[in-house]
């Protein structure tokens, strides 16, 4: 543990230090400003409005920091060939990529904080000076922070694809592309084969229909850590649903790390 904390802590200060998060807090403050100026616009549902953007937000912050930040501190070790410094001293390949991922973790975490931060404070600005402004239905701190969460478990899900995709491909570009690639279909595809399977809009053959079912089981399902639509209307939030669904998002990074770990242990650095 000692070794992963190691790694974990310089890819945090490399985080820290790279003019990325300079971005993210500009996204921030111009979010704030974004409320202020498009909420008047709506005449009803301003709370869902706010927390759309609020959460919209977030995930573009988080989305930022797993492909440009994450991906690329990961592809430029692996091109200038500085984990060959980290993993010649007693750190295993697998404690490298566990301690990147932990490290690029807390980075992406201080940035979904900074962002729910100044929304809530954006939203509570837009309560006093905004007339038509009001609190989402039945809101709730709880339900807010259980959001957050889910939020954030959905963009660690995220990358953890993105690093087995670098570490296949050895490619910025192209762990990007897969990356958001998948970050597409894991919010789409359950939408899709639920509206196919229904067959009340498309009918398709029994093979394209269960390779959906396969696929569905493969990508993971981003939609599932959804939960805006609970705070935007006070919608009550099931134990069992919420608690299954952190275990699903725990257990996909668990398996995509280790898959992740085994491919690098056998790749040969050049």
């Amino acid at each position: 543990m000692r070794n992963i904390w190691l790694v974990s802590n310089i890819t945090v200060k490399d985080g820290i230090r790279n003019r990325l998060l300079h971005g993210i807090l500009f996204i921030a403050l111009f979010s704030c400003v974004i409320y202020l100026t498009i909420i008047p616009m709506f005449a009803f549902d301003t709370g869902k409005v706010a927390t759309d953007l609020g959460f919209a937000s977030m995930t573009l912050s988080g989305l930022a920091v797993v492909i440009f930040l994450g991906i690329g501190l990961l592809t430029r070790d692996i091109h200038e060939r500085s984990v060959c410094m980290v993993i010649c001293r007693p750190v295993s390949r697998s404690q490298y990529v566990t301690g990147k991922f932990l490290g690029l973790s807390i980075t992406i975490l201080t940035a979904v904080l900074i962002m729910a931060v100044l929304s809530v404070f954006s939203g509570w600005i837009a309560l006093k000076v905004i007339p038509e402004m009001v609190l989402p239905r039945n809101f709730s701190w709880g339900y807010l922070l259980t959001a957050v969460i889910f939020n954030y478990l959905e963009l660690l899900i995220v990358m953890a694809l993105g690093f087995l995709f670098t570490v296949i491909t050895t490619n910025a570009y192209l762990s990007m592309l897969f990356t958001f690639c998948c970050y597409i279909i894991g919010q789409t595809l359950e939408t899709i084969v639920k509206v196919i399977t229904s067959g009340e809009f498309v009918k398709l053959d029994a093979f394209y229909i269960k390779t959906l079912e396969i696929l569905k089981w493969i990508f993971p399902n981003l939609r599932a850590f959804d939960l805006k639509v609970s705070v935007s209307y006070g919608l009550p939030l099931s134990p069992d649903y919420t608690i299954w669904t952190a275990v699903y998002g725990l257990i996909y990074i668990s398996i995509i790390i280790f898959i992740t770990t085994k491919i690098f242990n056998r790749q040969e650095i050049k």
